[in-house]
């Protein structure tokens, strides 16, 4: 398809050119009336093209694919980005077999709007919108020429998200199982290549779930909104004496088991607990009950609506974090974990100032992390670095 010729301000032409990936669609006159997918040359206010990339109305943007001038966006060009992020991976140690890392991650490997985690000789490929289905087909393709991989899922992460067994995708070469483990910096992890959006782990937090081995060896740990259990896994194998996961689904704590036992942890041993439970209401009868953990960790979905316990970050958040606070030992202190979404919302910084006023408790900050870096981000667009994670020290009561 032709790519259709679309003139922008001065401002969006020298932002787009500092390396910006994604356009308002409201700046670039004609996208919104473009059809989905549509290949767009920006043009500055003497026609010279500035990039070249996609319209994206579901998502109110133009994606920026390439600065300058593009022919076409044809099976050469997908490979090239895909070489490129490939040897990125390879220099950061990232494909081994079985191993689960973030293989193209949209906006810092050029190709805003598509992202791909690769668990072992497959991989899980996102498209953000359905115009972006046959672009992220065409890097699957490439993926398995460069990568090396069997198969790959493309899934519509469309805005909103999907029902339950609403989830639009397909596969591109060999279909994988319903079920299989990967490993995770040697920890094994079954995850579900083939259902709904998400498939069991979460590429993004790698780092963190490494680094938590410095915190909770011979402590108890909570681990709320727990999925299906990483985090707690990786504390238990780290040796702490007791690590209790807690989530409103009681499947994704069946698998969460099921994780304790690929690590040959026994998850009916005393010390492992997995508790269905609204994490709020949980939290509320431990403060009541004195309840204390050496360790509390965080990580929450920005919204729920999951049955009859919403949960919106904004307004929930801090009141959750003076509650951990609270479970934290007077005499002692500990150490808690608290990590966000922040994409378009509060930096996480915001709700823990909050949470801890209403505790009444008094902390330190300990270390700051965010994404890790088989998750790239463009520097003119900071906006992209999504993830922020803070662990603090609750100091003992005075």
């Amino acid at each position: 398809m032709a790519l259709l010729g679309l003139t922008v301000d001065e401002e969006t032409a020298r932002r787009v050119t500092a390396g910006l990936p994604v356009v308002d669609v409201a700046r670039v006159p004609g996208a919104a009336q473009a059809e989905p997918g549509r290949p767009v040359r920006l043009l500055e206010g003497r026609g010279r093209v500035v990039a070249c990339g996609v319209t994206d109305p579901e998502n109110e943007v133009v994606r920026v694919w390439a600065r300058g001038e593009v022919r076409a966006f044809d099976a050469a060009f997908f490979k090239s980005r895909v070489k490129a992020a490939w040897e990125l991976r390879t220099s950061l140690g990232l494909p081994e077999k079985d191993a689960a890392y973030r293989v193209f991650h949209g906006d810092g490997d050029g190709l805003s709007g598509i992202t791909a985690d690769a668990y072992g000789p497959f991989v899980v490929l996102y498209a953000y919108s359905k115009g972006l289905l046959p672009a992220g087909r065409q890097v699957a393709q490439a993926l398995l020429e460069v990568g090396g991989f069997q198969g790959v899922v493309v899934k519509l992460r469309a805005r909103g998200g999907a029902k339950p067994g609403q989830v639009k995708q397909d596969v591109v070469g060999v279909e994988p199982p319903e079920s299989m483990t990967v490993k995770e910096l040697g920890i094994p992890l079954e995850v579900h290549p083939l259902a709904g959006l998400n498939v069991g782990l979460f590429t993004d937090m790698r780092e963190h779930r490494r680094n938590i081995a410095r915190f909770v060896t011979g402590k108890r740990v909570l681990n709320t909104f727990a999925y299906t259990g990483a985090i707690s896994v990786a504390a238990a194998r780290a040796g702490a004496s007791a690590v209790t996961s807690v989530d409103l689904s009681s499947g994704v704590l069946k698998w969460a088991a099921e994780n304790f036992r690929l690590s040959g942890l026994a998850p009916d041993h005393p010390r492992y607990k997995f508790e269905t439970s609204d994490v709020a209401r949980f939290m509320e009868r431990a403060v009541e009950a004195g309840e204390t953990y050496d360790v509390v960790v965080m990580d929450p979905p920005t919204v729920s609506a999951a049955r009859a316990h919403s949960w919106s970050m904004k307004k929930d958040y801090p009141e959750l974090i003076a509650n951990a606070a609270r479970l934290m030992p007077a005499d002692k202190g500990g150490v808690l974990w608290v990590s966000a979404n922040a994409h378009g919302g509060a930096g996480v910084m915001k709700h823990i100032e909050k949470g801890m006023e209403l505790s009444k408790r008094d902390a330190v900050i300990l270390e700051v992390g965010g994404l890790p870096p088989d998750h790239p981000t463009p520097v003119a667009y900071p906006e992209s670095r999504y993830l922020e994670v803070v662990y603090l020290r609750v100091l003992p009561e005075a």
